[in-house]
C-alpha cells in the first residue's frame, strides 16, 4: 500500500497551522457542506465534460475555456438574479480587489462572486478554428 497522500496531507496541515492559516474542512462523504462547489461541479460535468470526448489535453483546454467563457459571460444564473457572473460583479458597489479571496475579501470589501476560473492561456479559440458556433 502507498500512504504518500496521507503523509503529504499531514505535512500540509502542519505547514498551514504553522502559518496561522485557518481552514474550512468539508467532512468526507458530506458534499452538502459545500453546496456551491457541488452545484458548479454538477453543471460543469453535465454541460461540458459529459458532452465531449477530448482527444488531447490541448483540445480539452480549448473546449473547457469556451465553456468557461460562456458560463461567466453569456449564461444567466438564477442565483444572481438571472445575470451572468461578469454582469453581477460589475454591478457591485464595493467589489473586493481582484487578488482578494476568502478572509482577505471580507476585510478588503464586499466579497463578490467572480468568474469561476482564471482565463486559460490558449489564445483565441475561434481564430484557431477549434470551436465552432
Amino acid at each position: 500500500m502507498c500512504y504518500g497522500s496521507e503523509f503529504v496531507s499531514k505535512a500540509l496541515l502542519s505547514w498551514i497551522a504553522a502559518q496561522g492559516i485557518g481552514t474550512a474542512l468539508i467532512e468526507p462523504g458530506k458534499p452538502w457542506q459545500n453546496g456551491v462547489g457541488e452545484s458548479f461541479n454538477g453543471k460543469f460535468r453535465d454541460e461540458c465534460l459529459s458532452l465531449e470526448w477530448f482527444r488531447s489535453r490541448a483540445e480539452a483546454k480549448v473546449i473547457i475555456e469556451c465553456w468557461r467563457q460562456h458560463y461567466n459571460t453569456v449564461r444567466p444564473h438564477s442565483s444572481l438574479g438571472y445575470l451572468t457572473p461578469t454582469e453581477f460583479a460589475a454591478r457591485q458597489k464595493n467589489p473586493a480587489p481582484r487578488h482578494a479571496t476568502g478572509r482577505g475579501a471580507a476585510v478588503s470589501g464586499a466579497s463578490t462572486p467572480r468568474p469561476v476560473a482564471p482565463r486559460a492561456q490558449i489564445g483565441h479559440m475561434h481564430q484557431m478554428g477549434a470551436v465552432s458556433n
